[in-house]
């Protein structure tokens, strides 16, 4: 009998808030029930997200961080993917380039946690230039309309993009990293993300007014799941998008939208047809 091909492994390097789906709490279910193998290394527990929950408790994980990476290396475990997201701080930003150094032939995946709507989130106007540099070092970079600008250096305007507009836009980005995805434009009645460097394109969503706490948490881990099933860019961010798009609208409309997205009940939707996962 054909002994089974182990499932990829992720290093999921990200937050844990303990209410409120976002972060590790949302990556983990996701990349598992699409065939991976994740590895959670928090580097920073909340008992909730940010995001109008009031003030959250909170404890740093930065010796913790280290000595996992120490330990992960003296069990030789196979790392095939590191994905990056929120990083705190400086710590943060030191254990991401740790971890792409010791496993370099890894898929990396640099989600640049700043800010949204024009503004940094508390207490990260400090990572830019560091993200800068760990971009460089990323196969694959993230951002949302305000960390491009970030990231580029060019100010935030609120405006329309076009299907033309959003490429233009994002081409600059790859001269940070072999690939970038967008996301977060808005084009009228609809949102999009652009991908630009190894591969060009532009896809749209409908536009959904409310607020989505850890969308982009899901919209990078369903990508990040398709990548490693073999998919190209464009197919796994397109894929990505419509299963954000289906759980904004399968959240119901008097849900606490602090609480983030109902994608719980479709995790069923990313299991590879005939594995049972």
């Amino acid at each position: 009998m054909k002994k089974p091909k182990a499932p990829p492994t992720v290093l999921c390097i990200n937050d844990l808030s303990g209410a409120g789906r976002c972060s590790l709490a949302v990556i983990l279910p996701v990349l598992a029930v699409m065939g991976c193998q994740p590895v959670a290394l928090p580097t920073l527990l909340l008992s909730t997200h940010t995001g109008g929950l009031g003030t959250p408790a909170r404890l740093g994980c930065d010796e913790y961080g280290r000595a996992a990476l120490r330990h992960y290396r003296e069990l030789g475990l196979e790392i095939g993917c590191i994905y990056a997201g929120y990083l705190a701080g400086p710590a943060g930003l030191q254990l991401a380039g740790e971890a792409f150094s010791l496993w370099p032939t890894a898929l990396k995946v640099l989600d640049p946690v700043m800010g949204d709507n024009g503004r940094y989130y508390t207490g990260m106007d400090g990572l830019t230039d560091g993200l800068r540099r760990l971009a460089g070092l990323a196969d694959l970079v993230l951002p949302n309309l305000t960390e491009a600008c970030f990231l580029t250096g060019r100010p935030y305007e609120e405006g329309v993009f076009t299907r033309e507009s959003a490429r233009e836009f994002a081409r600059p980005l790859a001269g940070l990293c072999p690939s970038v995805v967008v996301t977060g434009l808005p084009m009228g009645k609809y949102v999009g993300c652009a991908g630009a460097g190894r591969e060009e394109f532009v896809l749209k969503k409908p536009y959904a007014p409310q607020p989505c706490h850890g969308s982009g948490d899901l919209f990078a881990a369903v990508l990040i799941g398709g990548l490693l099933r073999g998919n190209a860019l464009s197919a796994a961010a397109d894929a990505a998008a419509e299963f954000v798009s289906t759980a904004i609208t399968a959240t119901p409309p008097d849900a606490d939208p602090r609480l983030g997205l109902w994608f719980e009940p479709m995790l069923g939707r990313l299991a590879a047809p005939g594995t049972g996962r």
